[in-house]
């Protein structure tokens, strides 16, 4: 596969790639007047076969042919992990030491902490771990090791801090859990309490493990109670009742309340007041369940639903909540209560951009036209959305700070050898890691080498090096980093071809992936538009594409040109409405119907962008938008922030 990092070196003839590389990477050529960069290319690929053999041995004897090639030092770490459990503390920590600059230096504890514990190696797991370790499983180690080596009662504390969980905990622990219950110190009133956890957690099988560790007939009492309410939210009044107001019952009906909400808010709202009353509950826990009831009910067509709904939030802090209620209030074109919600959020969110720009049109809405237009006249010439909707409100150019920055090497000397160990792993196509060097590299660097490094990253073409440099560097006004323009042969090629304007599927690929071929979602979409496979797969089939399996994603051709055509039948599906368009490429288009019902072609194409629920997809369409701005302006290509279909479109 071709990766973002790469892709403008891999067009260079192979016969060019080596020389440009070794030209490049002077810094370590010494070792090149006995042996080319490709020879010690060779010798370390022979060097990690030796390791996935376990031959450390072997490779000690060829390592020093390989001791200035700015990779050895990846084997040597696979190296040291081959019977790491052997080492002892001071070794693990002098390599740890000595290999700070390289981001496996962090990976080193885990595995030595594993082996140590499955070795019961206790004594020198407690010399190299003093603390606490980060991570579940090596807590559990870190917490037995304090048990066998006889310190029980800092054990036993560490014991009931991980039991305290409404999720599984690690098979590592179970020693340790044994040890404290055979201690007798796990309590029925412990099991209760994280059989509340579990109750919020929606974690009906963990409640019923835990149910069978009850001694006590009253435990065993209570715990039957909470899984009869657990599993029959609509109980949840009767339980109130029947039980004596305690913090212990009180979180129980909570839990019992927003379960009930989520399976039928109505019904939720008619008992909500009798539950309360019955167990007592504080005005805060009435008003945490009173919003989560309220937010279930945000598009209720009952008009008495409505005017509980708004009592609630009208009592509430949750500014969530009140941004949810205000955008309720425009998507119904209701223009006096935008203004009358906004008064109720606190100050600094009052004051954002997004909230005066609503202000603004409020007020103008409602006959306020002057005050309305003075509002959004304060807002124009900002680098930001509302911005540039308030310059298109009161027909005024679009406007915002830019900067430069120009590259000074000498700022960044200190990271020499970082840098010359990425171009080698980008030169060998080895991308994550790369960008696990860069990630480190950036964690160590100050503002001022942050930003060099984002315009060392630009001048190599490393795109989307670029881009996360430049936003740990918080160079938002810098759009020639912020916004690199990359693999501009393939989006022009598929734009000309789908009549999509190429800005656009650079724009959304910059909001999907930020140049990143390689990158992959939590729930699986892959490459640099971010297809699922099951949409690549879809839109293959349908337009009769090449397309063998999900690895085609990382391809940057082969992503691009199925990102393309989806996109294509989106604009078609939408009248060429890129608003539409984007937020069904985010939500899916059975959610744009289901916001286009509600809507009912009442609003603009601002109200309607205001008016989506998810803020990721809101955030998406907006940011796509600014991007195209952005990119015209860096290719100098006119064009209008909204076309004029978009700008007529009742949404």
């Amino acid at each position: 596969m071709v990766s973002t990092l790469s892709k403008s070196l891999h067009r260079i003839p192979s016969s060019l790639l080596v020389m440009t590389s070794m030209v490049c990477s002077a810094s370590y050529a010494t070792s090149a007047v006995a042996m080319t960069l490709q020879q010690q290319r060779d010798i370390y690929d022979q060097a990690q076969e030796l390791l996935d053999a376990r031959d450390v041995a072997k490779y000690q004897t060829i390592r020093n042919q390989i001791k200035d090639y700015p990779l050895t030092p990846y084997v040597d770490y696979r190296a040291f992990l081959v019977d790491i459990g052997e080492r002892s503390p001071a070794e693990v920590e002098q390599f740890i030491e000595s290999h700070k600059a390289f981001p496996f230096s962090r990976r080193i504890s885990a595995p030595y902490l594993s082996q140590l514990a499955s070795q019961e190696q206790w004594a020198r797991l407690l010399e190299f771990q003093q603390h606490e370790p980060a991570g579940e499983t090596y807590q559990c180690h870190y917490y037995n090791a304090l048990y066998q080596q006889g310190k029980h009662d800092a054990a036993f504390k560490g014991a009931e801090k991980l039991w305290l969980s409404g999720s599984s905990v690690s098979g590592a622990c179970d020693p340790l859990f044994n040890a404290w219950s055979e201690a007798g110190l796990r309590t029925d009133a412990q099991v209760m309490e994280r059989m509340l956890l579990a109750f919020e957690a929606r974690n009906g099988a963990l409640m019923n493990y835990l149910q069978k560790l009850l001694k006590s007939d009253q435990a065993k009492q209570q715990a039957t109670d909470m899984k009869a309410l657990f599993t029959k939210p609509e109980s949840v009044l009767e339980f109130a009742r029947q039980h004596d107001a305690s913090e212990f019952y009180q979180q129980q009906t909570i839990l019992g309340l927003k379960k009930l909400a989520r399976k039928d808010v109505k019904q939720a709202q008619a008992v909500f007041d009798s539950a309360v009353k019955a167990q007592k509950l504080t005005k805060e826990q009435s008003q945490s369940i009173a919003d989560y009831l309220a937010i279930r009910l945000i598009n209720t067509d009952s008009a008495e639903l409505a005017q509980w709904r708004d009592g609630a939030i009208a009592g509430s802090a949750n500014s969530s909540l009140l941004e949810r209620r205000t955008r309720l209030a425009i998507q119904e074109m209701d223009w006096q209560g935008v203004m009358d919600w906004i008064a109720r959020m606190p100050p600094e969110l009052q004051n954002s951009l997004r909230w005066q720009y609503w202000l603004g049109r409020s007020e103008v809405a409602t006959g306020e036209k002057q005050k309305g237009h003075q509002r959004l006249e304060k807002l124009v010439g900002q680098r930001n959305f509302y911005s540039v909707a308030a310059a298109k409100e009161i027909k005024r150019s679009i406007d915002y700070p830019v900067s430069t920055v120009t590259l000074n090497k000498a700022l960044i000397k200190p990271f020499n050898s970082s840098l010359v160990r990425i171009e080698e792993l980008i030169e060998r196509d080895k991308i994550a890691a790369a960008k696990s060097e860069w990630y480190w590299l950036l964690a160590r660097a100050n503002e001022e080498q942050k930003e060099m490094l984002a315009a060392y990253a630009s001048y190599k073409r490393w795109h989307h090096l670029t881009v996360t440099a430049s936003i740990k560097a918080k160079m938002w006004d810098n759009l020639k980093l912020r916004f690199p323009i990359a693999h501009r042969w393939w989006f022009n090629f598929y734009g000309e071809k789908h009549s999509i304007d190429p800005i656009t599927l650079m724009s959304l690929a910059r909001q999907e992936s930020a140049m990143d071929i390689e990158a992959k979602s939590p729930v699986g979409a892959r490459g640099i538009m971010q297809i699922m496979p099951s949409t690549a797969k879809y839109t293959a089939r349908k337009y009769e594409l090449s397309y063998d399996s999900s690895n085609d994603l990382y391809e940057v051709g082969k992503n691009i040109e199925i990102g393309s055509h989806y996109l294509k039948g989106l604009l078609e599906q939408y009248d060429n409405n890129r608003i539409f368009a984007f937020a069904a490429y985010n939500a899916g288009p059975h959610r744009v119907k289901t916001w286009r019902e509600r809507t009912q072609g009442k609003l603009d194409a601002y109200a309607f962008i205001e008016a989506i629920p998810f803020n990721e997809t809101r955030g998406y369409v907006q940011n796509i938008l600014m991007f195209e701005t952005y990119y015209r302006d860096l290719l100098n290509v006119d064009g209008a922030f909204l076309n004029q279909n978009e700008v007529d479109t009742r949404y």
